[in-house]
């Protein structure tokens, strides 16, 4: 009888400790999630998308396939015509925050 109210009395710092490590785990997680500005205007029918990998990047993200995407949306919602003006890539290394990143400039025309 005693040792099961020693049990019992265990349990809720037990489930507390699960609950806060889970919520650690999806905010650590939540850091290495590619992150996404724009598309942002930069004049008339000019605008600017920018993607970064999030920490731990492979260098194999589809950063710039994902910011053109993203430009031809915002171009197909104005029902326009994407035209790339300028696209650059950070080209590493990748190491203490200077993570993969690619800044595309576009007209809509």
């Amino acid at each position: 009888m005693i040792e099961q109210r020693q049990k019992h009395a265990l349990n809720p710092p037990v489930k507390s400790m699960n609950f806060l490590f889970s919520v650690l785990i999806t905010i650590t997680l939540m850091g290495c999630a590619t992150s996404s500005t724009g598309p942002l205007s930069a004049g008339a029918d000019m605008f600017v998308v920018s993607r970064q990998a999030g920490a731990f990047p492979s260098g194999r993200e589809p950063l710039l396939a994902e910011a053109l995407t993203e430009a031809n949306t915002k171009c197909s919602a104005l029902g326009k015509t994407m035209k790339l003006v300028s696209a650059a890539e950070n080209t590493g290394p990748y190491i203490l925050g200077n993570y993969p990143k690619v800044t595309v400039i576009f007209s809509c025309t």
